[in-house]
């Protein structure tokens, strides 16, 4: 590096500037660092810019008073590790999650540095050629800037660079460079070069051909072409996720037919992520998921399976596959393909009702070969008790340990976990069975001194069924030694047992010396229909309290508030604890809550309460606050909008929408199209469970929409009904 890199640096009024963590003016050290000869402080600066500057994608004011720096440390060469910095320059360039003002910022002071970082194409270093088409790419787009590309080309011999070139092109000028790049695709090159065709015409949203599909078999029906390529984690899902459904669908086919297994599910993962994200193509795409089960690689098969449990149409067509995979040996270890393709199939089985999953699932959780997500499924399915599901069960429960001996290896970590799940699962299906279970007392009995589980409410759902596990619920509710939300919950059970409702009000009065075992017992007695009154004045003493702003302490006080409202107590003491949360901003989201329950008596807090509407975290809690104790509409109908594209239709919108009434109609057009529309609902889920998850959402809204003052206000979209 030459001293002149960096001339200037000191000048810049770092610490006026920002960047993910604060003040900036740590900047200028960083870049030095970044350069230096300590290697190990030379990488930690250059992920530190990454972390500051340029933050999981996010720019700010500091980041185009850097670019300057950073592009002539990048142009040097005599600067070591200028590939990681190159690619920084690209990342920023790329990124337009910032301010107008700081993007604008940063867009001008990349088109400045453009003469200087244009040679970086023609360096002798390969791998810095690469990262660079992917800067080019993304800065302003110039005459300049597109010739160098094309004249690059003229002389590469690196597939993975041309690939990374027409990339370029495609994003600097893409009707410019429709036609070079259909000869491109046209003509015998490597398939890395095809690759990135198809690539920068599916980013450029060029149009797609018969040919386009063809090549994207026949370059990936090998392999992967463009393994590390800078432009893209995975291009196979980029190029296929803008084409037509027919070319997917062929393209499905030809690779899970003749492709080697990465291709094959990538294959099966792109046709699923389609129907997440498209209602209307899950009929069409489900045979080709149900196909796939009986795929020979069994990483394949568990892709397949995978979307089958999640896409509806597609269960039927594969229960026979999936009946048959169970009907095979038990597999062993629970992280084998083998293992994951046998949960899944009893996931799918169960959820259809097809009695198939029976005999396999006995078998397996007497092996201890059960996922606990199967055994959640059975849960929701609310399959019902009989005598060989809870003979089974019963096996299980007795075969677990109550408790699991610390360790800190790995191995007994991972154990200690699926243990725990487990028996999570376990205890919460006998739960959902209730008395119809109650032969399994004995085996609930063992957890009851260690519950961290659903045991102890388990034999509280049983009722007078549970009568032999009184000792034992006693033994816990009257150990001192034993934590007061245990000693309540037997109490409770106790309660639910016997009918005697002195077991929790007497342990609730001796729980008064302690500010959570208070919470606590205040929070079982109103879930009994109980009255507080003798642990009023704790409550009171907890919400006014100040305890400084450690979360817990905030969280407690806000819990005894809220104890206090709902039992009709006087709103001083919630008011308060509400006002020094928010001030102290810790659980700012629960404190806005409250005072939205409060109401009007809390508009002194409405000015604070506006400030978290900029949080797009708090924005939703905040506005219902606002309208709860005002009556205004604007700031929750805005945020009902807001939050609708990040997190989809859930309870919290038919909660809004109760709350703004006929306030509400701006919003029902907006509402009705999400219903109808093809596209998926907003907010996605986790991976193998969206599709449910749109379902879930849209029959919610749907129902949201049809309820009480609805209806006769929407507008809905033209030819819907």
């Amino acid at each position: 590096m030459t001293a002149a890199a960096l001339d200037g640096v000191d000048d810049v009024e770092w610490a006026s500037l920002n960047h993910a963590y604060g003040s900036a003016a740590d900047v200028p050290r960083t870049l030095r660092h970044a350069v230096g000869e300590d290697e190990d402080l030379a990488d930690e600066a250059v992920e530190h810019l990454f972390g500051t500057i340029y933050h999981q994608g996010t720019l700010y004011s500091a980041t185009p008073w850097a670019v300057p720096f950073v592009a002539r440390l990048a142009a040097d060469p005599g600067t070591v590790r200028r590939t990681g910095l190159v690619h920084l320059l690209g990342a920023i360039a790329e990124t337009r999650d910032a301010s107008p003002e700081v993007l604008a910022d940063v867009r001008a002071a990349l088109a400045r540095e453009t003469p200087r970082l244009l040679p970086l194409l023609d360096d002798p270093d390969v791998e810095l050629r690469h990262v660079a088409t992917y800067l080019l790419g993304n800065l302003p787009p110039t005459a300049e800037a597109v010739a160098a590309v094309r004249a690059r080309r003229a002389r590469e011999r690196s597939p993975r660079v041309v690939a990374g070139l027409l990339a370029a092109a495609g994003r600097l000028a893409p009707a410019e460079s429709a036609e070079w790049l259909a000869e491109e695709l046209g003509s015998p090159r490597p398939v890395a070069v095809h690759a990135g065709a198809l690539w920068a015409v599916a980013d450029a949203g060029l149009p797609w051909s018969d040919a386009a599909t063809s090549a994207v078999i026949d370059c990936w029906v090998a392999g992967e072409p463009l393994r590390n390529w800078v432009w893209s984690a995975d291009p196979f899902a980029d190029i296929v996720a803008g084409v037509d459904t027919a070319s997917l669908a062929a393209l499905c086919r030809s690779l899970t037919a003749q492709g080697p297994a990465d291709s094959a599910q990538r294959a099966v993962d792109a046709v699923y992520e389609r129907c997440t994200r498209s209602r209307s193509v899950r009929e069409e795409l489900a045979p080709l998921l149900a196909a796939a089960v009986d795929h020979p690689e069994p990483w394949v098969r568990v892709a397949a399976a995978t979307a089958v449990r999640d896409v509806p149409p597609a269960a039927p067509l594969a229960a026979d596959s999936l009946a048959a995979h169970l009907a095979g040996p038990l597999p062993s270890g629970p992280n084998t393909p083998e293992a994951r393709l046998f949960g899944l199939g009893l996931e799918v089985l169960v959820t259809l009702g097809d009695p198939r999953w029976r005999q396999p699932f006995t078998a397996a959780l007497a092996a201890g070969g059960v996922a606990p997500d199967v055994l959640g499924v059975l849960v929701d399915a609310d399959v019902p008790c009989d005598a060989v599901l809870l003979s089974a069960v019963r096996r299980r429960l007795a075969a677990l340990p109550a408790r699991w001996e610390p360790s800190s290896s790995h191995d007994a970590l991972l154990g200690r976990m699926r243990w725990h799940n487990e028996l999570n699962h376990l205890t919460r299906l006998v739960r959902r069975w209730g008395a119809d279970a109650a032969d399994a007392v004995p085996e609930l009995v063992a957890f009851v001194p260690h519950d961290q589980w659903w045991a102890v409410r388990a034999l509280a759902a049983m009722g007078r069924a549970a009568s032999a596990a009184v000792p034992a619920l006693t033994a816990v509710r009257d150990d001192p030694a034993v934590s007061w939300r245990q000693r309540l919950d037997c109490a409770e059970a106790l309660a639910a047992i016997t009918g005697d409702l002195d077991h929790v009000t007497a342990r609730a009065a001796a729980a008064t010396g302690a500010a959570d075992a208070s919470v606590l017992a205040a929070r079982t007695l109103l879930r009994l229909g109980l009255p507080l009154d003798d642990l009023l004045p704790a409550l009171r003493e907890i919400a006014t309290t100040d305890t400084g702003d450690a979360p817990a302490a905030v969280r407690l006080r806000l819990d005894a508030a809220e104890l206090l409202r709902q039992a009709g107590d006087d709103v001083a003491a919630p008011l308060r604890a509400a006002a020094d949360a928010l001030d102290r901003a810790r659980h700012v989201a629960d404190a806005a809550g409250l005072a939205g329950l409060i109401g009007p008596p809390a508009a002194a807090l409405v000015p604070r309460l506006r400030e978290l509407l900029a949080d797009r975290h708090d924005t939703h809690a905040a506005a219902l606050a606002i309208r709860r104790v005002t009556g205004e509409a604007e700031p929750l109908l805005d945020a009902v909008r807001q939050r609708l594209t990040w997190v989809g239709a859930g309870a919290w919108l038919a909660e809004s929408l109760r709350e703004l009434g006929p306030d509400a109609a701006p919003l029902l057009p907006e509402l009705h199209v999400l219903a109808h529309r093809d596209a998926a609902m907003p907010g996605g889920g986790i991976h193998g469970r969206q599709v449910r998850q749109d379902d879930e959402d849209r029959l919610r809204l749907l129902a949201v929409l049809a309820g009480p003052g609805q209806a006769v206000t929407s507008t809905a979209s033209p030819g819907r009904t």
